[in-house]
């Protein structure tokens, strides 16, 4: 597979991380190393973050909460976090980097507050009818921050979340991950392990992959893995274009509009993106009052229509939308969010 790399245009909404100096870090405990290998900071991120409700919103599939904070791998990146009111303690062990790749995939330099007040005002603007319960949206998801993810396992993790629930592809994520006893490292007493290189992932077998138990998306995984780009293929896909860079991951199999989508959105960073899935489309219906024809004319352009940040956006609709249905799996909505949406509902823009 290939794709001619041109360079895309400058994007004022795409996303610039860099390094913890964008957030404070406690004087008390700069940047440490534990016993056991893994770094250890403690910072507290610029403006709102909801920590539990971002690793928690489907975004990202191998993380999980225990009595002492939230423990998960993602690319190659394990860690721990404790949060402690304002501040979040963290613990990590980053093969490709340093704290910069916490705060990256944290997003914790960026504040939230200002691409979510902008993309709300523009669709109450755009749909005043609904202001009320896109107040109760953005309320519901205040302080949930979008993910930057390492693209390898972006890739693959919603290639096995077709037609899946959350919990399935974080398992089965993981399962890939422990093929390869060399990617475990240790964080807060805990083996975690980071996720297969693209040379590793060429090295698996048949019997392997049906190990995984993915069904008929074996089929398309080791069809990916025959033409699976390296690195620096996949890192330079982000000076593409973003409609040809949806397209380079579409030639894969099983990869549709909803997953190229997702990619350009978590690992890419492209917050014009808009994935769509059956939570997102009964959102739109429910709370944009959408008909199937609108929604399809959505796809095709949806920043044209849902305005600036609706990458944003459509991860809060989501979340809003399989919490307050009480899907099976989703974190449980608390009383203290609903009074919050509730009161939302009942101020101005």
């Amino acid at each position: 597979m290939g794709a001619a790399l041109t360079p895309r245009e400058p994007q004022s909404t795409a996303r610039s991380l860099s390094t913890v100096d964008h957030c404070r870090t406690s004087s008390s405990n700069p940047l440490t190393s534990t016993a056991s290998g893994a770094a250890a900071v403690t910072v507290r991120p610029q403006g709102d973050y909801a920590l539990a409700a971002t690793l928690g919103c489907g975004q990202t599939f191998r993380f999980r909460q225990t009595d002492s904070g939230f423990l998960g791998a993602c690319g190659d990146l394990v860690m721990h976090i404790n949060p402690h009111k304002e501040w979040l303690s963290i613990r990590f062990v980053a093969d490709g980097g340093d704290i910069s790749r916490v705060t990256d995939f944290l997003d914790l330099a960026h504040d939230v507050r200002e691409p979510a007040h902008e993309s709300l005002l523009f669709l109450c603007s755009r749909f005043p009818q609904h202001a009320r319960r896109l107040r109760s949206v953005f309320a519901y998801s205040r302080g949930v921050h979008l993910l930057r993810q390492p693209i390898l396992e972006t890739l693959i993790g919603y290639l096995f979340s077709v037609q899946s629930t959350v919990g399935l592809v974080g398992r089965r994520l993981e399962t890939l991950a422990r093929l390869f006893p060399s990617n475990c490292r240790t964080v807060a007493g805990t083996a975690l392990y980071t996720f297969p290189s693209v040379e590793q992932l060429r090295t698996l077998t048949e019997d392997a992959v049906a190990g995984l138990r993915l069904g008929y998306r074996s089929t398309w995984f080791l069809e990916m893995l025959k033409s699976l780009p390296d690195e620096v293929t996949l890192q330079a896909l982000g000076e593409l274009c973003p409609g040809e860079r949806q397209d380079y991951f579409r030639q894969f199999a099983g990869v549709g509009p909803k997953v190229a989508a997702c990619i350009d959105l978590f690992a890419y960073g492209n917050d014009r993106a808009f994935p769509i899935d059956v939570w997102v489309e009964r959102g739109l219906r429910h709370v944009l009052g959408m008909s199937p024809a609108e929604i399809k004319a959505l796809r095709r352009n949806p920043a044209d229509i849902l305005g600036p940040h609706c990458g944003l956006f459509g991860e809060y609709l989501f979340r809003y939308e399989r919490d307050m249905n009480g899907v099976e799996g989703a974190p449980p909505v608390t009383g203290d969010e609903l009074t919050l949406a509730r009161r939302s509902s009942d101020t101005s823009c």
